[in-house]
């Protein structure tokens, strides 16, 4: 299978480790991985123009770089319609939440170590494999990739599928049953929601912010479960030996 990443890397030797690891992975895993490389976000968008189709699978966005810095960069990226995979490189834990402004899949602390750039190349790989949600819909076969879901929301027998262009979709069905087939991202927050945490802004008192800015709350019987599942999901490329 293919897979096309994008690094914006100023420093040689990440970049140069970078790319090692991610053709390693490929070797390893038998993917096809095309590799583009840039200093800074200045040099990215000069060479491709906004407005066309941006093929990447994936972004390796290093935060701290030229006068654009990697959020920055995201943004920009987000702006223009890209709803692909973009990972942080940072060398400071604080910079870690800010990723959630901009949907990232997550962070990886420099230097990257093999065995943690491989996590997130199976999470990577693993959504460009299995990637969207499939149902029937009477006569109508319904597909939407898990990476566009906010929300699913019961409603009497049917679950209303809340999704980031806004749009709300309805299959009859329980959310018991849908969320036995949802990969690990999806949480249980209340009797009635299930959320992507990959849109998980913030929470706060008991209480969920999208990435839209939508909120919802957490009831206090999930609560524990919830915050736990959260703070594995946003560090979940951390291995010890990340930490020396």
């Amino acid at each position: 299978m293919k897979m096309k990443i994008t690094i914006l890397e100023d420093s040689v030797i990440e970049s140069e480790r970078l790319k090692n690891g991610i053709r390693k992975y490929g070797q390893q895993y038998d993917w096809d991985i095309e590799i583009d490389e840039y200093e800074s976000g200045e040099e990215y968008f000069s060479k491709n123009s906004e407005g066309t189709t941006i093929q990447a699978s994936a972004f390796f966005l290093d935060i701290q770089m030229g006068q654009m810095n990697g959020i920055e960069v995201a943004k920009r990226l987000r702006e223009s319609g890209y709803q692909g995979i973009i990972v942080f490189l940072t060398a400071f834990r604080e910079y870690v939440f800010r990723g959630y402004e901009v949907r990232a899949l997550n962070y990886l602390l420099k230097p990257v170590k093999e065995n943690t750039l491989f996590l997130c190349l199976d999470e990577i790989a693993k959504g460009l494999s299995n990637n969207t949600y499939i149902y029937r819909n009477k006569q109508e076969i319904v597909s939407i990739p898990y990476a566009d879901i906010l929300t699913f929301s019961s409603r009497l027998h049917y679950v209303d599928i809340l999704t980031v262009d806004g749009k709300c979709y309805e299959q009859m069905s329980t959310l018991n049953k849908i969320i036995v087939h949802l990969p690990s991202e999806f949480i249980r927050t209340h009797r009635s929601y299930i959320v992507n945490m990959a849109h998980i802004y913030r929470i706060t008192s008991g209480t969920i912010e999208l990435s839209n800015h939508l909120t919802t709350q957490i009831a206090r019987s999930y609560s524990k479960d919830v915050i736990s599942a959260f703070a594995k999901y946003t560090t979940r490329f951390d291995t010890s030996g990340d930490f020396e």
